[in-house]
């Protein structure tokens, strides 16, 4: 904690330092170079703000690029300036919104995104001050400012812009309920819970572009064998492609992928699903999130019954809270599917869900970084089960649990984790009453290039 502190210190002595360079250095161009044709009153008070911000009387050079953009004068240099005298005035958010105006000119973007920056660290906002820097040294064509968006990144401790990034893991753990049977049967059930060992990797790389704009490739791997209960070892695997943009406080991205899961080493079911993101990006490190996914699921043999489609919307929003940082969200999960017909009886396979949820993370247990997340989803089936003898009731079930992570680093790039997750679901079938939880321990690989 000592040493974050001490690096904060640094990181704001060099913003003052810097700020001033790039303020000052620029503050020349705009009037010599940038007022032609503006009003002559403008050009004047334009003149009387520089002047004043020269003078380090800030609350009067605001006044007077106010007033020259009250006359009619409406440049980049004005808009500039006027960011760069609303930072001094520690007024972030309009020095934001007036540096943003400028993040889609070419000649003026590199320089705003390094004033962005600077905003964004003064507003607590460390990564969106990573963000900034990054794409300043990227984009600018002057050496001196790459050099001081270099600096800035160096005393943030950012790691180096990357292409690929790649995640992998090995774990063993138990699972009380494999086989999610019905409570009331469970005491006459020899053997549903087991242990287990899993592996995951995952891989995403930039095709084209950088990190404000681009194509990505992503694909994953997960299996999990169990010890006696190899009916229900899982296989997954994903691969997707998707476009992503990124302008500021708005990031949007399209993209598409293929899911297939595997049950037992038979094919469960395939999946391909279109998919629309966007988040917004609010102060002092809160953002909105919005998703929208639709899917068309193929059922492997033997579960034809799955065949259909799935529209799954998302929508979140995240706050920091002092050394934690909540998010909580709503998801709407709609299914047409094909569902089960057994001669004269029915199952229905088309739920409507509705899932709220509140995930918390805590950077600092200890050594630990900690993330807890507790749900409740309420799924209500479209058509009514028929039974054997013309029984008919239509499923509804209510399923709440609770999950936790915790992982500590090792040394660069291991990490160990620990999670644990409990869910139980109540239904008015008996059938599907159950409840499972699990406990998995391991090491996990992060690499980056």
């Amino acid at each position: 904690m000592r040493a974050f502190i001490r690096r904060r210190r640094q990181a704001g002595r060099s913003d003052l330092r810097i700020s001033c360079l790039v303020f000052v250095l620029l503050l020349p161009g705009f009037v010599s170079g940038q007022t032609t044709g503006a009003a002559a009153n403008g050009a004047q008070a334009a003149d009387q703000g520089v002047g004043a911000f020269r003078a380090s009387d800030y609350p009067s050079a605001l006044q007077w690029f106010l007033d020259a953009r009250q006359a009619g004068l409406d440049t980049p240099g004005l808009h500039y300036n006027l960011g760069a005298t609303y930072y001094r005035l520690e007024r972030y958010p309009e020095a934001e919104r007036e540096f943003q105006g400028l993040a889609s000119d070419p000649e003026w973007a590199a320089l705003a995104s390094y004033n962005l920056g600077l905003v964004a660290q003064r507003m607590g906002r460390e990564q969106d001050a990573i963000r900034y820097f990054d794409r300043a040294q990227r984009t600018s064509s002057d050496r001196n400012l790459r050099a001081l968006a270099g600096t800035a990144l160096e005393r943030l401790g950012a790691p180096l812009q990357s292409r690929t990034h790649a995640v992998a893991s090995l774990a063993g753990g138990y699972d009380s309920n494999a086989a999610l049977s019905p409570d009331a049967a469970t005491a006459q059930v020899s053997h549903q819970g087991d242990f287990f060992a899993e592996a995951l990797a995952a891989a995403s790389r930039r095709l084209t572009g950088d990190a404000a704009r681009g194509a990505y490739a992503y694909g994953g791997l997960v299996l999990r064998k169990y010890t006696d209960l190899h009916q229900f070892d899982v296989m997954g695997l994903r691969a997707g492609l998707g476009y992503e943009i990124d302008s500021g406080r708005l990031q949007t991205s399209v993209g598409g992928y293929l899911d297939t899961a595997y049950f037992g080493g038979d094919r469960f079911a395939q999946t391909e699903t279109a998919e629309v993101q966007a988040r917004r990006r609010l102060d002092a490190g809160g953002d909105l999130r919005g998703r929208y996914q639709l899917g068309h699921i193929n059922g492997g043999g033997g579960f034809e019954y799955l065949d259909g489609w799935q529209h799954t919307l998302t929508a979140e929003a995240g706050f920091a809270l002092a050394r934690a940082f909540l998010r909580i969200g709503y998801q709407l999960e709609l299914n047409n599917r094909a569902d089960l017909q057994q001669g004269s009886e029915f199952f229905s396979y088309s739920p409507t869900r509705h899932t709220l949820f509140a995930t918390v993370a805590l950077p600092n247990v200890g050594v630990w970084q900690t993330d807890a997340r507790g749900e409740y989803r309420v799924s209500r089936y479209d058509d009514p089960d028929r039974l054997d003898g013309g029984f008919e009731v239509t499923r509804k079930d209510d399923r709440y649990g609770f999950a936790l992570r915790a992982n500590r680093r090792l040394t660069a790039p291991w990490r160990a984790f620990v999670d644990y997750s409990y869910y139980r679901n109540q239904s008015n079938l008996d059938i599907y009453d159950y409840s499972r939880y699990q406990l998995m321990v391991g090491i996990e690989l992060a690499l980056e290039k």
